[in-house]
């Protein structure tokens, strides 16, 4: 499913705060990363997206179809996992799934036990399915968020900064479980963990304040800092020398002194080396440098 956001706005009324300022994005089938820091309207166009809020102004188009006249069957071809996930901790992950199934309008009971099956057994808690949800560890969780997401086969998932909090392992897992559920989907994912997208998503959206900083293919955003990143190992003052006249993108310590890692057309001090760039180059490039 291809979808087009026109225009979009939304304005707060409480301090009249705009959270986005007339977006613009055209969404492929696959998987679609959208870069921000927190509070950049990441988590406000995913909910107008999934149908949960109103814009202010714009328009979003599916297959050709304005969203807002035809919610119903944008919303049946749709799995949307909040940022912040409130599943039914009294239920165990088949109660909690074959509820999603009668919400979603599914009421032959065989076929109940096969969507909820297959979503089990797609997440990977085959063998949890008698464990109460309170129980279930962070990880865990997520999975669950996925398998209610997966319920009725949908054609758009819409998913909100899935791995924050989990460890390397669970992130690790999560990200591969995105890559297999993909196909033949669109995948709106969120993050401000650039890392999460690197190697997933060939599409990309980076937001800054409500508004569009670039918006293509992920390769082309890597490219603008090609042959512009370089490392320096120095001094502290060499390091504040570093984020005066050029764009550090990140800083590390190896054993006490600090490792600059900076964006600039040529080198800036002696003894800096040419690197090779990655997403979070060009993503904290296109924001202005990294923050203290």
């Amino acid at each position: 499913m291809n979808i087009q956001i026109n225009n979009l706005t939304k304005i707060y009324p409480k301090g009249n705060k705009k959270a986005l300022n007339a977006v613009n994005i055209t969404i492929p089938e696959g998987i679609f990363g959208l870069i921000g820091r927190n509070g950049a309207g990441k988590t406000t166009l995913m909910r107008i997206l999934a149908t949960v809020m109103n814009a202010s102004e714009g328009e979003i188009t599916f297959d050709g179809k304005e969203l807002n006249a035809n919610k119903d069957e944008f919303r049946s071809s749709l799995g949307y996992l909040p940022q912040t996930t409130k599943l039914m901790p009294q239920l165990n992950i088949v109660e909690f799934l074959d509820y999603i199934c009668v919400m979603k309008n599914i009421k032959d009971k065989a076929q109940r036990r096969e969507r909820v099956a297959w979503a089990i057994e797609t997440v990977g808690l085959v063998g949890e399915e008698k464990k109460r949800l309170h129980n279930y560890s962070g990880g865990m969780l997520r999975r669950a968020g996925i398998a209610q997401a997966l319920i009725g086969d949908p054609r758009v998932l819409i998913i909100d900064e899935p791995t924050t909090g989990l460890d390397p392992e669970e992130r690790l897992y999560f990200l591969n479980l995105l890559s297999k559920i993909a196909v033949g989907r669109t995948i709106i994912f969120s993050t401000h963990i650039t890392a999460d997208i690197e190697h997933l998503c060939q599409n990309i959206c980076v937001l800054e304040q409500g508004e569009v900083k670039y918006l293509g293919m992920k390769r082309a955003f890597i490219d603008r800092v090609e042959g512009k990143i370089w490392e320096h190992t120095g001094t502290p003052a060499e390091e504040e020398q570093l984020r005066r006249n050029g764009i550090v993108t990140s800083v590390t310590y190896v054993e006490g002194s600090p490792r600059v890692r900076y964006v600039a057309d040529t080198p800036l001090l002696d003894n800096s080396v040419a690197a090779t760039p990655t997403l979070e180059d060009a993503y904290i490039y296109a924001l202005g440098g990294v923050k203290r």
